[in-house]
């Protein structure tokens, strides 16, 4: 449950900050995940010719062109983040479509387990809506959807929070693991 309450305040400060950087956060953004593509990637190169002796031919040149590869990217979503801000929003979105997805199902395993109505799944299902606007119409204005992504990671982030705490008091022990 600890786990999903941090979870859920961490994606609702994330939320915050969309909505109120809004469009100066979106590039910061897209150059934080080019240093999560370039830093891993360039430490597993320093670490394949380090250890290059013994290692297979093919394995490791795959390595190193899926590495070099990511560094490339890396180095590219850090130096053009604007150029990659579309495709970020898409992200974005996609990742918000499989959170409500996740949500809907813990709504309707809590709302089975307690007999309630389905009062539990008008979160998920703004928010699935929500991500599918955004996946196939991603604006024009990076700012609005930068505003309606932090709006749903808001709203994301205090529905696990709620769903958690609710599923730790009201059920037994196995739908607790959602």
């Amino acid at each position: 449950m600890i786990n999903n309450i941090i979870r859920g305040s961490l994606v609702a400060l994330v939320g915050i900050l969309l909505i109120v950087l809004n469009e100066s956060v979106m590039p910061l953004l897209v150059r934080l995940l080019g240093v999560v593509f370039f830093l891993p990637a360039f430490i597993s190169l320093v670490n394949l010719y380090m250890k290059r002796k013994g290692t297979p031919m093919f394995p490791m040149l795959m390595m190193n062109v899926i590495n070099i590869g990511s560094v490339i990217l890396g180095i590219l979503l850090m130096l053009f983040p604007v150029a990659f801000l579309e495709f970020f929003v898409i992200l974005l979105a996609v990742m918000l479509l499989c959170f409500s997805l996740l949500q809907a199902y813990a709504a309707i395993s809590l709302c089975r387990s307690l007999k309630q109505g389905l009062g539990l799944l008008a979160t998920p299902v703004l928010l699935l809506v929500m991500s599918i606007v955004l996946l196939f119409n991603p604006f024009d204005a990076i700012s609005t959807a930068t505003l309606i992504v932090g709006i749903c990671l808001v709203v994301s982030g205090g529905s696990d929070i709620v769903i958690s705490v609710l599923t730790k008091r009201n059920t037994p022990t196995g739908l607790q693991q959602l």
